[in-house]
């Protein structure tokens, strides 16, 4: 009978960073047979939920996952211009643009998503998306901290800013959303508010960097290129790296979110553009290989809040293996 060799096992603190601990399993630790309860991993494809914002133009994205802090994943598929002007005022705003083209008109200028780039809005600035060229879909992180990016020494960031245009005043009665935990305020203004003059000074807070040109780390962790304070939310690009396969591990301090954006090559089971996978903090995983000679994009998400699935969630996602991260066959939760 054939030896078979043990597994490696990495317990670690704060994500890759923290102290941490190595052993060999005889056993390979990630699998289960049964699970209950809301901690258990799960994946589903965001173009799967059910979004009024299809339909309704005055509808909000979707949310999808939810924290006790704050921190929300929400998905949006919007076929037509806003009809109001919003400004989420509990958290920053990161737009993923999976497919198609999303024009931000904010109170800082104008500046366009396409496929694969992330968009950043931060606190309280107001913004209504006026074009896009469909179809599209966008997975909306939304983080209680201001969310900045993390210089890194190694690339030079290709980030653009808005394009800010004097614009007169206008007396345009419009309708301003603020988003807050318990709702939504809606105020009638009596003219345009992205009329400016000009900047007298400062640094634009809207801007965006694609994903593509996030370079990889081949040497050892995924590269972050985004941070909320405290860390308690990072961003991470995970495409398709030449390096070992990750051992078996357990995050003890951040639930991780990988988002497989697209092709041609597989993140193990993970194939089809636009899903999502979860796994809780605690829950032991082994993850596939990164190195995947087809190539592929994928970000990661940690996020220190524990999340749960909304009802708009579980109505799509399906319990998830770890080791592959395809579906378990235990079936659907």
């Amino acid at each position: 009978m054939a030896k078979v060799e043990p597994y490696t096992e990495h317990w670690g603190r704060e994500g890759f960073y923290g102290d941490g601990i190595n052993v060999l399993r005889a056993q390979h630790v990630p699998d289960f047979l049964r699970v209950s309860g809301p901690h258990a991993p799960h994946r589903f494809n965001i173009a799967d939920v059910n979004l009024a914002d299809r339909a309704d133009a005055g509808a909000l994205p979707t949310p999808v996952m939810l924290s006790r802090t704050g921190a929300q994943l929400c998905v949006s598929v919007r076929e037509r211009p806003m009809p109001f002007v919003i400004a989420n005022v509990e958290a920053d705003e990161v737009h993923f643009i999976q497919q198609g083209e999303v024009r931000f008109a904010t109170a800082y200028g104008n500046i366009t998503g396409g496929a694969g780039d992330f968009v950043f809005i931060p606190r309280a600035v107001p913004y209504r998306i006026e074009t896009e060229r469909g179809p599209t879909l966008s997975l909306i992180v939304e983080t209680p901290g201001a969310t900045k990016f993390a210089a890194a020494p190694q690339f030079e960031p290709q980030i653009e800013s808005a394009v800010i245009e004097s614009r007169p005043a206008q007396s345009v009665e419009t309708t301003v959303l603020l988003k807050s935990f318990d709702g939504v305020t809606r105020y009638v203004k009596p003219y345009d508010p992205f009329a400016m003059v000009s900047v007298s000074g400062g640094n634009n807070p809207v801007w965006k960097i694609n994903l593509k040109n996030i370079p990889v780390n081949e040497a050892g962790h995924p590269r972050q290129f985004a941070a909320s304070p405290n860390n308690d939310e990072l961003f991470y690009t995970l495409s398709a790296r030449r390096r070992r396969r990750p051992p078996m591990h357990y995050n003890a301090d951040y639930d991780e979110m990988i988002f497989y954006f697209t092709g041609p090559g597989a993140y193990g089971a993970v194939k089809e553009p636009g899903t999502l996978t979860w796994v809780p903090k605690g829950v032991p995983h082994h993850g596939p290989t990164e190195d995947v000679p087809e190539g592929y994009l994928a970000w990661m998400l940690e996020s220190r809040p524990t999340l749960r699935l909304s009802d708009a969630g579980q109505k799509v996602a399906q319990l998830m293996e770890t080791d592959l991260y395809g579906p378990h066959p235990s079936g659907r939760r």
